[in-house]
C-alpha cells in the first residue's frame, strides 16, 4: 500500500489514497483518502494541521486500513465474471483452465469465441502476465473495464498494443487514471471511446484522443469540462455522434460548442445538464456550423428565451430536439403545450420533440398559432422583428398572413395576467357518441385545437383521417369552425361571461369521408 494506490472502501466506494501515518489527538495509523464520488470530511487539513491536499473541495477523510480493499488483476476479474457452470461441451483442449484453479477445471466459459468482454464493477487494478488469457482473447472487439483502479493509462497503452490489435470500442468509464506518458502508436482500430466520469477537462483529453485518430464515437459525460478547445476538435475528423452530459462547469455555447460545429460529419450532439444558458451561433459563417447535426438533446439546462430556438433554425439537418427541465419549456401543462407549439414552429425540419414524432396536424397547428401569435408585432412592423423571427416569412408564404387583431381585443388579451379557461365537452360524431370534457384556453388556435382533439380521441383520431370541428349552439343549430387561425374566443366568446361561464360548451367532431 503507497500514497496514489486506488482503493476500495468498504468494497463499494472508489478513493485514492493520499496519506499514511499518524494523526494527531488519534491513536494508531491512518489512511489519508479522497473520495471520487462521495462527500468527505475535510480537504487534508484537520484541526488545524496539514496532512494532505485533495483535488477537490470537502472529498477527503481519514479511515482505518482495515476497510481497504485494492480490487482484482485482470485474470482474477476474467475468473468472477466468465468462469461460471457450463457445460463440459465448451471445454477445449487449448486451453489452459488450470490458471482459474482446481475448483473450476470442468465448468469455463469458452474464451476464445467471445466479442465482447464486460469486467465493469470487477475494479480491475492490474493487467497481469497471464498469456493462457490473452491468447484467448486476441479476438475481442470490445473491451468494458468501467470502475477500474489503475493508476495510470501507460498500465494500459502495453496492453492494448500487444493483446488486443482487433479492438474497436473501449470503455474505461469510472476511473481516475493519471495520463503519465504517451503510447509508443495509435491505435487506428478503435472507433468509439467511453470516458465517461475520469475527472478530467479539456487539456486531459486532448492528450488522450489524438491517439484514437479514427474515433466516430465518445462519451465524456460527468466530468469537469469547462472548455472545449479548436485543437481538441481537431482531433476528432470522423466524429459522428459526442455526448458531453453532466458537465455543468462547460456552460458557454459561445464558443466552445461552436467550436464542435466544424465537425463535418457530426450527426448526434448530447449536451444534457450542462447548465448552458444561450444557443448563439458566431455572426459569420454561422450556416456553415454543423452541416450534419441531426440529434440534439438539451435537457436539464438553463435555455430561457426563443431566441436559442432561433437560433437552431439555421440548422439544416436537424430532425430530433430534446429540452425538457429548461425555463423556456415550464411544467405547467398549458404553458409547456403552447412553449412545444413555438419551439415546432420555429424549427421547420425537426420530425421529433422531446424524442416524439411531430405529426403533419400537430406541426401545421403549431405553425398557425405562432403566426397568429406574433401577428401583432408583425402588422406593427416592430424593429427586427424579422430577424428575430427566422421563419414567420416562411410561414406566411406557406400559410398566408395571420388574421389582424382590432386595438380593442389585443387590449383586452394584454390585461390577462393567465388564459381564460373555457369548460369543454368534445363529443365524438360516431354510434358511441364519446364525450371528454376539458377546460382549454380561449387564446388557443382552432388549428391547435384540432391537434388536441386528436390527442383526446387518439384510436378514432388517426394520422389520416381528417376532421371538423362545429360548435354546438343549441339542439338545431351548429357553427363550423372553419379558420385555423381564429381561436376558440372568437367561436365560443359568448361562454366568457359570467352568466354561463361554469357551464360547458360543446364542440363537436366529425370526420370527413
Amino acid at each position: 500500500m503507497k500514497i496514489g494506490d486506488r482503493i476500495l472502501v468498504d468494497g463499494k466506494f472508489p478513493a485514492t489514497i493520499c496519506y499514511i501515518g499518524l494523526v494527531d489527538g488519534h491513536s494508531g495509523q491512518w489512511i489519508g483518502i479522497e473520495w471520487w464520488n462521495q462527500q468527505g470530511k475535510h480537504n487534508g487539513t484537520f484541526n488545524g494541521k496539514f496532512y494532505f491536499q485533495t483535488k477537490h473541495h470537502m472529498t477527503g477523510s481519514f479511515i482505518r486500513q482495515e476497510r481497504i480493499q485494492f480490487g482484482h488483476s485482470f485474470t482474477q476479474a476474467i475468473c468472477r465474471q466468465y468462469v461460471k457452470s457450463f457445460s463440459n461441451e465448451n471445454i477445449r483442449t487449448d486451453i489452459n483452465y488450470s490458471l482459474f484453479g482446481k475448483q473450476y477445471s470442468d465448468y469455463v466459459v469458452d474464451l476464445s469465441s467471445m466479442l465482447r468482454i464486460d469486467l465493469s464493477s470487477q475494479w480491475v487494478n492490474s493487467f497481469d502476465n497471464n498469456e493462457d488469457i490473452y491468447t484467448n482473447l486476441c479476438q475481442i472487439k470490445e473491451l468494458n473495464i468501467r470502475q477500474n483502479l489503475f493508476q495510470n493509462w501507460s498500465e494500459l497503452w502495453s496492453q492494448l498494443q500487444n493483446h488486443f490489435p482487433h479492438l474497436e470500442i473501449l470503455n474505461v468509464s469510472n476511473s481516475r487514471m493519471i495520463f503519465d506518458q504517451s503510447p509508443p502508436l495509435e491505435f487506428l482500430h478503435i472507433n468509439q471511446l467511453v470516458l465517461i466520469d475520469t475527472d478530467n477537462d479539456c487539456d486531459i483529453f486532448e492528450n488522450i484522443c489524438k491517439y484514437f485518430p479514427n474515433l466516430i464515437s465518445i462519451h465524456l459525460d460527468l466530468n469537469r469540462l469547462s472548455y472545449l478547445s479548436e485543437t481538441f476538435v481537431s482531433q476528432l475528423p470522423n466524429l459522428t455522434s459526442i455526448s458531453l452530459s453532466d458537465n455543468p462547469t462547460l456552460k458557454s455555447w459561445d464558443p466552445f460548442i461552436n467550436h464542435l460545429g466544424q465537425l463535418k460529419h457530426l450527426e448526434e450532439l448530447i449536451l444534457n445538464n450542462c447548465a448552458i444558458d444561450e444557443i448563439k451561433f458566431p455572426d459569420e459563417n454561422s450556416t456553415e456550423l454543423f452541416p450534419s447535426l441531426k440529434y440534439l438533446y438539451m435537457s436539464d439546462n438553463n435555455i430561457s428565451t426563443f431566441s436559442s430556438i432561433d437560433e437552431l433554425s439555421q440548422l439544416v439537418s436537424l430532425i430530433s430536439f430534446s429540452i425538457l427541465r429548461n425555463p423556456i419549456y415550464p411544467l405547467n401543462p398549458i404553458e409547456c403545450e403552447t412553449a412545444k407549439q413555438m419551439i415546432i414552429a420555429r424549427l421547420p425540419n425537426i420530425t421529433h420533440f422531446n424524442r416524439v414524432l411531430i405529426t403533419r396536424e400537430e406541426r401545421r397547428g403549431a405553425e398557425i398559432d405562432y403566426l397568429q401569435r406574433y401577428a401583432q408585432d408583425y402588422f406593427d412592423r416592430k424593429l427586427d422583428f424579422i430577424h428575430e423571427h427566422r421563419q414567420y416569412q416562411k410561414l406566411i408564404e406557406k400559410h398566408g398572413e395571420p388574421l389582424k387583431q382590432n386595438s380593442t381585443e389585443t387590449l383586452k388579451k394584454g390585461l390577462c395576467i393567465r388564459p381564460n379557461l373555457l369548460p369543454v365537452i368534445f363529443e365524438f360524431g360516431d354510434e358511441n357518441q364519446r364525450k371528454i370534457e376539458k377546460k382549454i384556453p380561449s387564446s388557443m388556435t382552432i388549428a391547435k385545437l384540432k391537434t388536441f382533439v386528436r390527442k383526446l380521441f387518439p384510436l378514432q383520431l388517426t394520422n389520416d383521417i381528417q376532421i371538423n370541428l362545429f360548435f354546438v349552439i343549441d339542439s338545431k343549430h351548429r357553427e363550423l369552425m372553419t379558420s385555423e387561425y381564429q381561436d376558440v374566443h372568437f367561436y365560443l366568446g359568448n361562454c366568457l361571461s359570467n352568466e354561463c361561464n361554469d357551464r360547458p360548451s360543446i364542440i363537436r367532431i366529425e370526420t370527413v369521408s
